[in-house]
């Protein structure tokens, strides 16, 4: 049975006003260190930005009634910030009831060195950080990547997610699903699954051991976030996908969410910026972008 879900990625209530008022000086900073394709802007407060975005794309969602929502991780900026919590909960509510909406944790939510309180506070607020979930035929499985960025403050979380996953895979193995997919929120690699480890992907210890099981049980296709921006490389057969954020962008593309469809034979996708959705009779998906 053929279907679509949305991937949306990095909403972040709080990341414009953080980067605005920056200088030239700082700016460029941003573009040679990182990459980052951040604009001039006069200084801002709160999150009007985001929420403008948010309520777009669940709008969006609203119309095009995919099988499912994902958001892959940096919901907001300030995990402690009850006001941004709340927005996010707000906009959030305005989905429609029918669609189910999964959530998977990014380090603004759990923070770049986790801690068992920040964990408990994403489990509160979202549920479960890692999990698995069936739909028409094809597993899913939800991974908290930022506990495998580093885990020095949490022993022994990241060996039970991964004894989870090894369980889930062989699972989804013995119910002989079409696809098996898995939501992150860090990419596992950038250019290459040997390059050094970076700010922007798994470190290379655990992303090999991810690597090892994802080929071993023939996942189909990995989406992440965390970059802010596109990005698609292939590994033996497995579909590497980063999807733009839905609210700063650091790349050339603008804010927006990535549409999947999933055949029998295939998973297809394409990335839109929110002024580009196309109406539910419009939906074609014949190029992976």
């Amino acid at each position: 049975m053929d279907f679509f879900f949305i991937q949306m990625s990095d909403p972040q209530f709080g990341m414009f006003s953080r980067l605005s008022g920056m200088d030239d000086e700082q700016i460029q900073h941003f573009r040679n260190e990182n990459g980052w394709n951040i604009l001039s802007a006069p200084k801002t407060a709160g999150f009007a930005q985001e929420s403008a975005l948010y309520e777009k794309a669940i709008g969006a969602a609203n119309r095009l009634n995919p099988a499912f929502v994902i958001i892959s991780g940096d919901m907001v900026e300030d995990r402690s910030d009850p006001g941004q919590l709340a927005e996010l909960r707000r906009i959030t509510a305005q989905l429609n009831p029918d669609i189910p909406l999964h959530w998977a944790p990014g380090n603004w939510d759990v923070g770049n060195t986790p801690t068992p309180e920040t964990l408990e506070q994403y489990r509160e607020n979202f549920g479960d950080d890692y999990y698995a979930f069936q739909h028409a035929g094809s597993s899913f499985i939800v991974l908290n990547t930022s506990v495998g960025f580093d885990d020095s403050q949490t022993p022994g979380e990241w060996d039970r997610q991964m004894a989870f996953l090894g369980k889930s895979l062989i699972e989804a193995r013995n119910r002989a699903s079409a696809h098996i997919v898995v939501i992150l929120h860090h990419p596992l690699f950038l250019q290459d699954p040997n390059e050094a480890d970076s700010w922007g992907a798994m470190p290379k210890e655990k992303r090999t051991s991810l690597l090892e099981l994802f080929e071993a049980h023939a996942v189909s296709a990995v989406f992440s976030g965390h970059l802010h921006k596109c990005h698609h490389v292939n590994y033996k057969g497995i579909q590497m996908v980063t999807t733009g954020a839905l609210g700063y962008p650091l790349g050339q593309e603008p804010s927006g969410f990535r549409i999947v469809k999933v055949s029998g034979d295939k998973i297809e996708h394409k990335y839109y910026g929110l002024d580009q959705i196309p109406e539910p009779e419009e939906l074609t998906l014949n190029l992976n972008q």
